[in-house]
């Protein structure tokens, strides 16, 4: 019932993958932990079995207070959630967002001072205090028009925030803090943080979900490596599994002994509408590059990975990057961004940022295969594609003092958004901070 409802309320399919992923999750760790508690209930104090009836009783309590009294709280959080999440993936930069509540005598005092704060949308204050904030939380955060509205102080909001999400239990801990994320940015549906992640085993939970969840190369692949068919059918089985990664569809996978480029993504779009036509190409070259004195074939290499995902060994340095570039590509599908003419200046921006982003992404992609990333720090530290250009950029980031999490957190956004408008958030996000 708890994942039907939240699945059939998701207005948009921006983030119906992650979101309702994120359900099943949530829902496992949920029934994990009432049978946690339920067998927690099998003794007395003293160790010895209690009475049937008594056992009853005390079962029929539980069953009430996860099946009526919570499931009613997490239903209603889960689609203001899933709600916020889509019109966060719609937001732009060229407006504020504006926090409002219902205005009702139902608000409660620690949102009511929330009420109408306004502030740009890539302000800290949305990244811990964007709604919902609470069980049964009907707040909303909406778009306005810069210039309308005077934008708020800041601190003065995310310390009014952070009132909001503290209360102090008899076990001294804060049973709000669990609501300081942002279901847009973090693609979570529920509390990253919730208790239901602490309970014993939790995480045995979420990594056998993950492994039986995630694409099945054995069925896919015949033999210890796949041929090209077996490729293309691999990358099209994903496209259908996560829709959400190709903003048109996945029409084509080609392989061509290209020495241009590793691997490619490209579109065909209308200069008279200057809206994309048609579905992604992904293109795979068969040629060996030489690197810094080593070989590589993208091709070869990305063969060897889904062997090694099939067989459940480690993956060498080669093959994760070849994974790496293809979600490179595949980050070029998923974004949104206009076919705007880009100056020499603007693409490198826009590969800089993509590249640094799918350095530190693409173990989200493994892991859909069952898959780990274990040389993700070396392809951080000396990945082939755009080398200098994702070296310099860390070295800056590296040199302001900044974390390259946070950076990753920031730009994200906005390369899904507009591949022109990446100089700016640049300087924005290096000087800014």
């Amino acid at each position: 019932m708890f994942l039907k409802v939240v699945s059939d309320n998701i207005i948009s399919d921006t983030l119906k993958s992650a979101l309702n992923n994120d359900a099943v999750i949530f829902g496992t760790l949920r029934t994990h932990a009432q049978l946690f508690e339920a067998n927690s209930l099998l003794l007395n104090s003293d160790g010895k079995i209690k009475s049937l009836s008594q056992l009853e009783h005390e079962l029929d309590k539980l069953n009430i207070t996860y099946n009526n009294n919570y499931i009613e709280a997490e239903r209603q959080f889960a689609i203001s959630s899933s709600i916020s999440a889509d019109r966060w993936s719609k937001v732009s930069d060229r407006y504020n967002l504006q926090y409002r509540t219902v205005n009702d005598d139902k608000v409660r005092d620690e949102h009511r001072v929330l009420h109408d704060i306004v502030l740009p949308v890539e302000d800290e204050f949305w990244k811990q205090y964007y709604p919902p904030n609470g069980w049964r939380c009907r707040c909303v955060a909406v778009q306005v028009r810069k210039g309308k509205y005077p934008v708020s102080n800041s601190e003065k909001a995310i310390e009014a925030g952070e009132k909001a999400t503290t209360q102090i239990g008899k076990n001294g801990k804060n049973n709000l803090e669990i609501f300081r994320f942002n279901p847009g940015t973090s693609l979570k549906l529920m509390p990253p943080e919730h208790p239901y992640n602490k309970v014993k085993d939790a995480k045995k939970v979420i990594d056998n979900f993950e492994s039986t969840s995630a694409i099945d190369l054995k069925k896919l692949i015949k033999k210890d490596v796949p041929t090209n068919a077996e490729i293309k059918n691999i990358l099209k089985t994903y496209a259908d599994q996560f829709p959400d990664d190709f903003r048109n569809g996945l029409s084509e996978i080609k392989v061509q002994k290209s020495r241009s480029y590793m691997m490619q993504h490209s579109m065909s779009y209308s200069p008279r509408t200057g809206e994309w036509n048609g579905g992604s190409t992904i293109t795979l070259s068969s040629n060996t590059f030489s690197i810094k004195g080593q070989a590589f074939n993208p091709l070869e290499e990305l063969r060897g990975a889904f062997g090694a995902i099939k067989k459940g060994t480690d993956l060498s340095f080669n093959q994760e990057y070849a994974v790496e570039s293809l979600w490179h590509e595949i980050l070029h599908a998923k974004t949104k961004s206009k076919p705007h003419r880009l100056s020499s200046f603007q693409v490198q921006n826009m590969e800089t940022i993509n590249q640094f982003i799918a350095r530190h992404s693409y173990n989200d992609f493994l892991s859909r295969f069952g898959a780990k990333a274990i040389n993700k720090a070396e392809i951080l530290d000396r990945g082939y594609g755009y080398s200098s250009w994702v070296t310099n950029f860390r070295n800056e980031i590296k040199k302001q003092g900044l974390d390259e999490d946070k950076a990753v957190e920031f730009f994200t956004p906005h390369l899904m958004q507009d591949y022109s408008t990446l100089g700016t958030k640049i300087r924005e996000f290096l000087i800014k901070k």
